[in-house]
């Protein structure tokens, strides 16, 4: 995978020049459609003059239901993309650990956009873009949790008999996995459940990225804090078909034209992503 910069956000804002994206077009594939990527090359959509997303919104920055409306900063990038690539913009809101599978397949999602890092086990599965943005991993418990600190963290969660709530097929399901091996992991579909898990006592800890930790114990479970984050550097980027590269090309090359004219900055300052 290709990046654009780094930081903790990663996205750079140096252009070797002017991006110019080439107009739409292009005869229909047997895969749904095909459009030109900037280098004449087609690239192929589900649906013809659509970009169909596969998203969880459930991870609050990044992207939520609010009033019945998709919101988020990897939402509203989606359809800063679509509308720069002439395309209209198809969300479809499905449990995380499908998005990448759904991208594979070609038949269901064009991309997956939903604070996807780019590991090497998913990219396996598809190709992603240059990075967007970088984040870390973030232990959260109930405030009021004495027992389990900053600094006592990693070895009282690492016990028989503790439960840690991770989002299945996350990267902090691997994350905790690999540092709480004796701690028993209780698997939900979405963040905001891991949440309500510890609320409910089901669990005594979560992991989450750090961005979504920070945004919910400051606006959806205030009774709960994040008592340690762990530099991971993860990058988070856009899923794409292994079959489709001129599709990828295409983002890269909005992605980078997004980045230079501020868009992208623009909307970490809106949703508060640091």
């Amino acid at each position: 995978m290709r990046k654009i910069g780094m930081g903790m956000a990663v996205v750079s804002t140096a252009l070797a020049g002017a991006l110019m994206l080439a107009g739409c077009g292009g005869a229909p594939s047997a895969n749904g459609s095909s459009h030109d990527s900037p280098d004449g090359a087609e690239m192929q959509l589900v649906t013809n003059g659509v970009l169909t997303v596969g998203t969880s919104a459930e991870y609050e920055p990044f992207e939520y239901m609010q009033d019945g409306e998709y919101k988020g900063f990897d939402l509203d990038l989606a359809r800063a993309i679509a509308e720069d690539l002439d395309l209209e913009l198809k969300i479809e809101n499905v449990d995380f650990d499908t998005i990448v599978p759904g991208v594979a397949s070609g038949a269901k999602y064009d991309v997956g956009i939903a604070a996807i890092t780019a590991t090497p086990e998913r990219e396996d599965q598809v190709d992603f873009t240059e990075s967007y943005y970088l984040d870390d991993q973030a232990i959260v418990t109930m405030a009021d949790n004495a027992e389990v600190t900053g600094d006592t963290c990693f070895d009282v969660l690492n016990a028989d008999g503790v439960k840690i709530a991770v989002q299945s097929g996350s990267t902090a399901e691997a994350f905790a996995r690999e540092n709480f091996p004796k701690a028993s992991l209780v698997p939900f579909k979405n963040a905001t459940d891991c949440f309500a898990a510890v609320q409910s006592n089901q669990a005594v800890a979560l992991v989450t990225n750090r961005s979504v930790a920070a945004q919910l114990v400051a606006t959806s479970f205030t009774n709960e804090h994040v008592i340690k984050q762990v530099s991971t550097g993860e990058e988070y980027a856009i899923a794409v078909g292994k079959a489709n590269p001129a599709l990828r090309e295409a983002l890269d090359a909005s992605i980078e034209k997004l980045a230079a004219d501020g868009t992208i900055d623009a909307l970490m300052a809106q949703y508060n992503i640091k």
